[in-house]
């Protein structure tokens, strides 16, 4: 028979939680439809990174206007996931839309699920319910069907781009949401492009007819 004092190191503890006592940070999970490359979500990146525990998890292109779409899922192939530098926060590209990248943080792809989905700042407005159609709000929808909060920042176009002020704003609500962490919401915040010292508060509005949305057309 074993002697049960050697294979006492190697028990399953169970009723104990890891580090008990210490703080956890909240696991966040930074996506957008513009693309890893996109200033607004690198901006915001760095900024949530200071006192969160976060993961960014873009599409490697503009995906703008994909909705809560994962795209077409072959599940032999997998999904083609990608390293990416980022200043010091972690980081990945994902082949397919935010709402793919979504659903593999919530399936544990990139370690514990995240307590709240962030997506943005997305560079113009979702003010309508064009927003069915949008990549940035339909990550934040998607969050909610695998359990979490989301919230989506869009900022108005402006030149230059007032990226601080969409960025503080969205650090706030993102504050709002985690002292809520009991209920499940998604938020759709979008910024005016004035500097953060004119801003005049937040105020709760309802959907426009159809919104901001920009169509092109051609004639052959």
């Amino acid at each position: 028979m074993p002697d049960p004092s050697k294979a006492a190191p190697e028990r399953l503890v169970v009723n104990v939680e890891p580090d008990a006592g210490k703080p956890v940070r909240p696991r966040l999970l930074l996506t957008n439809d513009d693309g890893i490359e996109s200033p607004g979500l690198r901006l915001l990146a760095q900024y949530l990174a200071k006192r969160h525990d976060l993961v960014v998890v873009a599409p490697k292109d503009d995906r703008s206007g994909s909705g809560t779409g994962i795209g077409r899922f072959d599940p032999t192939k997998g999904v083609s996931l990608n390293g990416v530098k980022l200043e010091g926060v972690e980081a990945y590209t994902v082949d397919g839309p935010p709402g793919l990248a979504v659903m593999a943080g919530a399936l544990g792809a990139f370690g514990r699920p995240p307590d709240l989905i962030v997506s943005g700042v997305n560079a113009g407005m979702n003010t309508g319910h064009s927003v069915i159609h949008s990549g940035t709000v339909g990550a934040a929808l998607t969050a909610r069907t695998f359990g979490a909060s989301g919230l989506a920042v869009s900022l108005r176009s402006s030149d230059p781009w007032q990226w601080d002020t969409a960025i503080r704003v969205a650090s706030g609500v993102v504050d709002w949401l985690l002292s809520r962490a009991d209920m499940r919401m998604v938020l759709n915040v979008n910024v005016p492009a004035v500097p953060l010292e004119r801003l005049k508060g937040v105020t709760w509005a309802k959907l426009d007819e159809f919104g901001y949305f920009r169509v092109a057309t051609a004639n052959q």
